[in-house]
């Protein structure tokens, strides 16, 4: 398992891409409606700034297959969310730490971007 991202609340997606952007200088790496994603400066890790993230800071992991986990969850009797399909053509699973923190664990599909799928290689 890798960490992949931390997610960011944006309440306004285009003032957090001016910001981590032009401000911060962090290289643009995927954008699309309401989410832009940086590179974090550590290969395969980045930042994302989304208005559809339900809490103000999120971290997700990358893996080769979210479901094999998820059976191995579910027979520790984890609760979580998912398996679901989700942006990128990416399947995941929702936990959460024992903080309340939401963690988002995910893996590529045959449908996602090759970049995406080389991660988990």
């Amino acid at each position: 398992m890798k960490l992949h991202e931390i997610g960011l609340l944006a309440k306004d997606p285009q003032a957090s891409k001016k910001f981590y952007h032009e401000v911060l200088g962090l290289r643009l790496h995927h954008e699309e409606d309401g989410l832009s994603v940086f590179d974090g400066g550590w290969p395969g890790i980045e930042i994302g700034a989304c208005s559809g993230y339900p809490d103000r800071v999120h971290i997700s992991f990358i893996i080769a297959d979210v479901d094999k986990l998820a059976d191995q969850l579910r027979e520790k009797g984890i609760k979580f969310e998912g398996p679901a399909d989700i942006h990128l053509d990416k399947r995941g699973i929702v936990l959460t730490d024992p903080d309340g923190l939401r963690v988002c664990i995910q893996s590529p599909t045959e449908a996602s971007p090759d970049w995406l799928k080389k991660m988990v290689k």
